[in-house]
């Protein structure tokens, strides 16, 4: 901070930096599954303040627009040793 007071470092413009909408899409479908049930979610929250104050959807203010990107996502698959296997089995 000190850095930007005295005039030494000026922060990135707004314009340059990057959101989710430009991040690159993921092989995977995470992002797209926690995208769509957030859209969903607020859809439906949208509705129900709708019918509370008795409005229309349009009328009332909502988030739209909404990108999800998973920046990192891992598919593992572990192996036990056997060994190990028969030492926490007298256990259980």
């Amino acid at each position: 901070m000190e850095e930007v007071e005295r005039g030494e470092w000026m922060p990135l413009p707004q314009s340059v930096v990057l959101g989710a909408k430009d991040l690159p899409k993921t092989e995977t479908i995470l992002s797209d599954h926690i995208e769509s049930r957030l859209l969903g979610k607020l859809k439906q929250e949208r509705l129900e303040r709708a019918r509370f104050y008795g409005k229309t959807y349009d009328k009332v203010p909502g988030a739209e627009a909404h990108v999800v990107r998973v920046v990192s996502s891992v598919d593992k698959k572990l192996e036990v040793k056997q060994r190990f296997l028969e030492i926490f089995q007298e256990e259980n």
